[in-house]
């Protein structure tokens, strides 16, 4: 036990039907983290099944943890690892309260503005925004957490490159975006894909 979620993978819009029945009461944050190691170079197709098998053994056979960190992202995918039931191991001051998410790359080196790094930020911006929904929390410094913010590491995790006003802003964007879409009739949905399609 302690990696039920391993080989589990969701898009945006099938994480938040699955997380809808998911009991997190005991969590009042979410920490984010970077892979540093496999970075975006390492991964040039994302994360894979056997990746996440490959990351399992590391945190349960060579580091010893009885569990690891809840989520992964890359470019388009939600990856799970352990269980949303239960608090994880990947902050030590954090573990107890918050939904541990690890995002593909290595932040200290690779860009998180363009590119593949923007689109892995972009989906755990969606990730966050889903799980804050839910939970009823804004997205803030307090519902928000980075790695380095705890006081018992000195990691610059989740990367020197990502400033946590930057992240907040991004997850604020994707909530109005979903609140927005929400509200919007079929006849307004078949209108903006119309014109989308006209665009392309």
């Amino acid at each position: 036990m302690g990696y039920e979620l391993v080989r589990k993978v969701w898009t945006s819009a099938q994480f938040k039907d699955y997380f809808q029945g998911v009991n997190t009461r005991w969590a009042s944050s979410v920490t984010m983290h970077h892979t540093y190691s496999p970075s975006l170079e390492q991964r040039p197709v994302g994360l894979l099944k056997r990746h996440m098998d490959n990351l399992k053994y590391f945190y349960k056979v060579k580091l010893g943890w009885s569990r690891g960190p809840h989520l992964f992202v890359d470019d388009d995918e939600i990856l799970g690892m352990s269980s949303l039931y239960r608090s994880g191991t990947h902050a030590r001051s954090f573990n107890k309260t918050s939904i541990g998410i690890e995002v593909l790359g290595n932040y200290d080196d690779e860009d998180p503005l363009t590119g593949r790094g923007l689109a892995c930020w972009t989906t755990a911006a969606k990730l966050v925004g889903v799980i804050l929904n839910k939970k009823g929390l804004s997205p803030s410094g307090t519902s928000i957490k980075f790695h380095r913010d705890d006081p018992k590491t000195s990691k610059t995790c989740p990367g020197t490159k990502v400033t946590k006003a930057w992240f907040v802003e991004m997850v604020i964007k994707e909530m109005e975006d979903e609140k927005n879409d929400a509200n919007l009739t079929n006849t307004q949905r078949i209108t903006i894909i119309e014109d989308h399609l006209k665009l392309s």
